[in-house]
């Protein structure tokens, strides 16, 4: 019998092997890609976590509650530059300036709670974007604001701010399930394909990160199940890409 090498105690049962909508899973998986954890490399990665075990699944009852983060890992291509103020400073995909990402949800299922920006890290200076009524939810990094995020403020120079250069979630959202909802959903980066311009820029340059340039590589979505049995859930991984990178044979219980 195949089980995961390792799991989420709160995905798995060892005692009950019971799937929920088997062939619901199979359907989404095929359609939307099941990740793991992006890779450090040339080019920026985000992706939507679970901050209880960092993983990319969530499971709820409905009427519950759930906490998803934006997770941003900067590249590792360095630049540097000279700009106006006279000090050579860091650019590239490894120092990230300025961002706009946008989050789309079925707010049929989920409602919109409140939205958190990372204040633990001086550089994720974001703004939420707050589109719930439409389904979405934004982040925009518009430089290195003092106070924090207060674009009335003062913005601080490219000599002088501190920039995104090191992986760290940016901001946090907070759903509650409707009481009526069931089955899988999603919490989906919306992509150049959904007719979104998700980039990256930093200060050296005029032209953005994106994923037609090569700037942005890994987009990992957060996947919803909404069941009032989520000890009982056994996950699949690997059948969008016909792998078994989790699975290895065992005897089981």
């Amino acid at each position: 019998m195949l089980v995961p090498s390792s799991c989420s105690p709160n995905l798995f049962d060892t005692k009950s092997f019971r799937v929920i909508g088997l062939g619901l899973l199979l359907a989404v998986f095929a359609s939307t890609g099941w990740a793991q954890s992006s890779t450090q490399g040339p080019a920026i990665d985000l992706e939507i976590i679970n901050p209880s075990d960092g993983t990319n699944i969530f499971c709820v009852a409905p009427g519950g509650g759930l906490t998803a983060r934006l997770f941003i890992r900067p590249g590792t291509d360095p630049t540097s530059c000279t700009p106006s103020c006279g000090t050579v400073v860091d650019g590239g995909a490894a120092h990230i300036a300025t961002a706009v990402v946008d989050i789309s949800f079925d707010n049929e299922k989920l409602n919109l709670a409140t939205t958190i920006s990372n204040a633990g890290n001086a550089a994720v200076d974001g703004l939420i974007q707050d589109n719930a009524t439409q389904g979405r939810i934004g982040w925009a990094l518009a430089g290195d604001w003092t106070p924090n995020a207060v674009t009335s403020g003062t913005l601080a120079t490219p000599c002088a701010m501190q920039l995104f250069d090191s992986a760290a979630w940016v901001f946090e959202i907070e759903f509650t399930v409707q009481p009526t909802a069931s089955g899988i959903t999603s919490l989906h980066l919306r992509r150049e394909t959904d007719a979104f311009a998700l980039s990256f820029a930093d200060i050296c340059g005029s032209e953005a990160f994106t994923e037609a340039n090569g700037g942005i590589n890994e987009i990992i979505d957060g996947t919803v199940l909404i069941s009032s049995s989520c000890a009982d859930v056994l996950f699949f991984d690997g059948f969008e890409t016909g792998t078994t990178t989790i699975w290895s044979t065992s005897t089981g219980p």
